[in-house]
């Protein structure tokens, strides 16, 4: 009886591992000794079969022990004797009347998201109060994305809660000629005011949702960038361009709802509104807060494709105690594609945008002027399992951004980016870049990456005698997900 006690004990420690090590310490060093020795060896013959029996009962005997300590019932689901995914196991113990708290709510998972890089060769021009430029080092670091939460999803609840703890990148404060990403844009700022990334709750029925707190808008494909992916690690290539240029926020307090479901076989339907307010920093201009409505309706099939058409219908709205309070809005149109066939791999982002400004050469009245952001990042994967057991895959990727409509000088003050007499609609900068990364399998769920990317934004004449000086670097990244 102690024999089995501590064979048991063993079995429970290690749980599921070393459930078979245990079975076979039973057989080899003879849990029945006793009640064997009783027997007469005249009986060989029919005894026979008497050990098999014996196992099978042990094992019978073992199995209810071990379900009985682990809070289980006695009867259990066929399929988890078949061992079947435990999601489909622990749903057929609720339906048979399992005993509650003997897992984690199905549903409930952690979120970990982690990915940076360090620049180790590259350069900029740094514009100096002289209106002069001096050729400065880019070696910069960052940790570009660092989302800590839990999401559940429940038959009909769902709630999620993240932290993104993200580091300030010195390329785009310093090497960037678009106040926007420096004055307008949170995702690049760290601190305790913008960590908390999305937090919100809700309820869904038959894949209708409705949500409410600080989340996502729901515009384009932005939430799909939350990925490991290609690898790409700095902040122009971690997320959508849409936001990484400044044009919306990445993150609204407000509600959302819409459908998300699956229908006929693995295509993925999904339509989407958002209603969000979010701050909008401007000093000169006494920002107040920023009211936008998003949109977005989508496909997708399996793995192979998604796609979204959106807009967006944004107001900034200025404080109306001081003497130059403006309301100015912003109307976008945008085609996001994510797709991905035998290894080949391409996102796609384009959109169109009309920018509410001021006119400071007329009295500060109102403008409107347009831009364009377009990027893409066609790619291919290598699978390297049948190689190296522990890799997943190595991927080759480039990149190609286009951005119209920029401003014709690097000023620093929070107003210049309202100011339609310095943005030129007809001007364009690119960036250019490719990137080599080496992708893990997942282990204990989590899942990991390493790799090099190079990347650079030529020198653009955007003015007469003015110049985007753009700049270079290379950068080690490597991030994991869980």
């Amino acid at each position: 009886m102690i024999k089995k006690m501590f064979t048991l004990l063993i079995a429970v420690l290690f749980v599921l591992p070393f459930i078979a090590v245990a079975d076979d310490f039973d057989d080899d060093f003879g849990g029945d000794d006793e009640e064997e020795s009783e027997e007469s060896e005249s009986d060989e013959e029919d005894e026979a079969p008497a050990p098999a029996k014996a196992k099978v009962k042990n094992e019978s005997d073992s199995d209810a022990a071990m379900r009985d300590l682990m809070g289980e019932s006695d009867e259990q689901p066929a399929a988890k004797k078949q061992n079947a995914p435990v999601a489909k196991a622990e749903e057929e113990a609720e339906e048979e009347g399992g005993e509650e708290g003997s897992s984690l709510p199905k549903g409930l998972k952690p979120i970990l998201l982690v990915k940076g890089g360090f620049s180790v060769l590259g350069q900029y021009k740094q514009y100096k109060e002289d209106g002069t430029t001096s050729k400065q080092n880019a070696m910069f670091g960052s940790v570009d994305e660092g989302i800590v939460g839990i999401e559940y999803q429940g038959a009909h609840v769902i709630a999620k809660g993240t932290l993104n703890l993200r580091t300030d990148n010195a390329l785009v404060k310093y090497a960037v000629n678009n106040p926007l990403i420096e004055s307008n844009l949170h995702s690049i700022q760290n601190g305790a005011a913008n960590a908390l990334y999305e937090i919100y709750g809700g309820i869904k029925f038959y894949d209708v949702f409705i949500k409410a707190g600080k989340l996502i808008p729901e515009y384009g494909l932005i939430d799909s960038w939350q990925e490991l992916g290609m690898g790409f690690s700095t902040p122009f290539l971690t997320r959508s361009l849409i936001v990484v240029e400044g044009y919306i926020p990445e993150t609204d307090a407000g509600l959302s709802l819409g459908y998300n479901g699956i229908i006929k076989n693995d295509h993925n339907v999904f339509v989407g509104l958002s209603l969000g307010t979010g701050s909008n920093k401007s000093e000169f201009w006494y920002s107040d807060k920023t009211l936008g409505i998003y949109g977005r309706v989508g496909y997708g099939y399996k793995e192979y494709i998604k796609a979204a058409l959106a807009f967006q219908f944004r107001n900034d709205y200025y404080m109306d105690d001081q003497a130059n309070h403006k309301k100015l809005s912003t109307i976008g149109i945008g085609v996001h594609l994510k797709a991905a066939v035998k290894g080949f791999e391409m996102p796609l982002t384009f959109d169109y945008n009309m920018n509410g400004m001021v006119n400071s050469a007329k009295n500060y009245g109102k403008a409107t002027r347009n831009g364009m952001l377009l990027s893409l990042a066609p790619g291919y994967a290598y699978g390297l399992s049948r190689h190296v057991e522990w890799l997943d895959k190595v991927s080759i990727a480039f990149r190609y951004d286009l951005v119209m409509g920029i401003y014709a000088s690097k000023e620093t003050s929070d107003w210049f980016y309202l100011d339609a007499a310095n943005f030129k609609k007809d001007k364009m900068y690119m960036r250019i870049g490719a990137t080599a990364n080496l992708f893990t399998k997942e282990f204990a769920g989590i899942r990991g990456m390493a790799g090099l990317t190079f990347l650079m934004q030529p020198k653009a004449k955007i003015a007469k005698g003015v110049y985007d000086h753009g700049f270079t670097t290379i950068v080690i990244q490597a991030g994991a997900e869980y």
